[in-house]
């Protein structure tokens, strides 16, 4: 029986066929894969980065969450928030929303390296909740759903956003 190879197979690379071989179990159907293999290229898929549609599609992302963030009520009731929105907002957003697009790029595997402040340090004195961190996603999906986002690339988005929880949360009220 025939056996066609997908990306991941080709992928493991011939490290796993040679130790099948040397074990002894490689039969003809193997030694025909792989040369079909070897003569199909498989292009890599495309990043994430790429999937969302660049700096700029990430950049309008990243431009109405935040802005929808400040307007949220849920993360109004934290006061050190609420200041935020309040007074630092109109002269710090924008360059905000600049770090946000640079992390966002970054982190989907786009040709950037965040720069910003490390994002403890960054989130210290507002007390965040995992409530809190989990409505910011929310605002990120929003966004990501009001420029039809495909559910697949809003799921790795927001997967990646999670891995930051440690460095954002600093209150477990």
């Amino acid at each position: 029986m025939h056996k066609r190879m997908d990306r991941r197979t080709v992928a493991k690379g011939a490290g796993a066929l040679a130790g099948a071989a040397a074990a002894g179990v490689l039969a003809a159907d193997a030694v025909a894969t792989e040369a079909t293999a070897e003569a199909t290229p498989v292009s890599p898929e495309a990043s994430l980065y790429d999937r969302l549609g660049g700096i700029f599609a990430i950049a309008a992302v990243v431009d109405r969450f935040s802005d929808e963030i400040i307007k949220n009520p849920k993360l109004n009731e934290n006061p050190a928030l609420k200041a935020w929105n309040e007074i630092e907002a109109a002269a710090r957003l924008p360059g905000l929303k600049f770090g946000r697009t640079q992390w966002i790029a970054a982190m989907a595997g786009g040709p950037y390296e965040y720069t910003g402040l490390p994002l403890e340090e960054a989130h210290q004195d507002l007390n965040l909740t995992a409530d809190e961190f989990a409505e910011v996603g929310n605002e990120i999906v929003r966004a990501l759903q009001h420029f039809g986002v495909p559910e697949r690339e809003q799921l790795e988005l927001v997967g990646a956003y999670r891995t930051s929880m440690d460095e954002v949360v600093s209150s477990s009220e």
